[in-house]
């Protein structure tokens, strides 16, 4: 599974940092996967990524499947996941889960009581416990444990209570102690699952015949109105996701038809619709070879507004096969190009007299990565 320090190198690529810009209203439905019978009970709770499987949950139980054929499971743990101790003492319901550094999150109630809301963790690869487990207070956690969200970059973790929503608790990701309490802006009740992106969390309500989509800044407690759904009153919002793939960022939401008979679906949405890769036109230098110290002038088309990403490499070999090897150089930065022609000055300062490579990649809003390119510059000895 995927490690923290590859985590980060996706979010720094990515452009995403732990403090919240504006939260991103304009998500398009494109596509909606349909599942009935045993399935449709099993994946009837919450929904999980770690971006390369999907992870489902249900009252007793933990799935995990391909992201691109939900038919293909690859890991069944969906009648006995609650640990045989928690079940005996009539914990039957797993809510909304989360995924972090290859575990699985999730909350689970002893409802109608809700005297112990618990969070278990599980093997994410396995979909067994891992032994970990904190019990969170029932003081605060009034009506159970509905959803759990990690917030990687902040080593914390939130919840709410199901229907007095006035407030978002905040937990030490290391062992579930309450570090502090956040007051809404206005209440958000019904909510039935949540996820951090981007540094805000994105929550999906059951609420009405709307089935709203909020955002929470979990620092200053705003919450946003993002947009409704309106599935009517006889459809339930559960659970909701983000799935991060170069191809883009899939905001995954799921929900029950009531008297379907294990009916459920998952809803795929996408930042504007959009699911085309951003495209770099004849990117060049304005001049091939440059004096060390002095502006390196990239020329660039952007298709759309980007984030190029870009880092140097040094050409290493002979005179007759400079770049034989090549040696990444620094860390990677970031530039911010729009639509149409570009003229980007970038310092040579740090790069020794020889031959390098440029490497960029694009990035657009909907987190598209586009086609990644070399380009070649000459850095020369300055004049003395």
């Amino acid at each position: 599974m995927k490690k923290a320090s590859i985590v980060l190198l996706f979010w720094l690529l990515a452009g995403a940092t732990p403090a919240s810009a504006a939260p991103v209203a304009d998500w398009v439905q494109t596509d909606r996967v349909q599942f009935s019978g045993t399935d449709g009970f099993f994946r009837s709770q919450g929904v999980a990524s770690d971006g390369q499987s999907l992870f489902f949950s249900w009252n007793l139980g933990l799935s995990r499947t391909e992201i691109d054929d939900t038919s293909v499971v690859l890991a069944d743990n969906t009648t006995g996941a609650i640990p045989a101790d928690l079940a005996e003492s009539n914990h039957n319901h797993i809510g909304d889960i989360d995924y972090a550094w290859g575990w699985i999150y999730a909350p689970i109630e002893d409802g109608p009581e809700y005297a112990e809301p618990w969070v278990v963790i599980y093997d994410a690869e396995t979909l067994q416990p891992t032994g970990q487990r904190y019990l969170l207070p029932a003081s605060v956690q009034r009506d159970g444990v509905p959803w759990i969200a990690v917030d990687e970059a902040r080593n914390v973790a939130y919840s709410m209570e199901w229907n007095d929503t006035g407030k978002l608790f905040v937990y030490n990701l290391s062992n579930f102690e309450l570090l502090r309490t956040v007051s809404l802006s206005q209440p958000a009740p019904r909510i039935q699952g949540a996820k951090i992106y981007k540094g805000d969390l994105y929550a999906s309500r059951d609420n009405g015949s709307e089935k709203s989509i909020v955002a929470i800044n979990p620092e200053t407690g705003t919450v946003t109105h993002l947009f409704d759904r309106n599935f009517g009153d006889d459809y339930e919002a559960e659970g909701i996701a983000f799935v991060r793939r170069s191809s883009g960022t899939m905001m995954v939401a799921t929900g029950i038809r009531e008297g379907a008979h294990g009916y459920t679906e998952m809803r795929i949405y996408r930042i504007g619709g959009d699911m085309t890769a951003p495209v770099l036109s004849r990117p060049r230098f304005g001049k091939a070879k440059v004096r060390r110290g002095t502006k390196a002038i990239l020329l660039a088309g952007a298709s759309e507004p980007v984030t190029a990403t870009y880092r140097w490499a040094r050409c290493i070999g002979p005179r007759s096969k400079p770049c034989l090897q090549i040696r990444n150089f620094g860390i990677p930065r970031r530039i911010e190009m729009s639509e149409g022609s570009n003229r980007v000055a970038l310092p040579t300062g740090a790069l020794r007299p020889g031959i390098w490579n440029l490497l960029r990649t694009p990035v657009d809003r909907a987190d598209i990565t586009g086609r990644s390119a070399r380009l070649g510059l000459r850095v020369i000895r300055p004049r003395r």
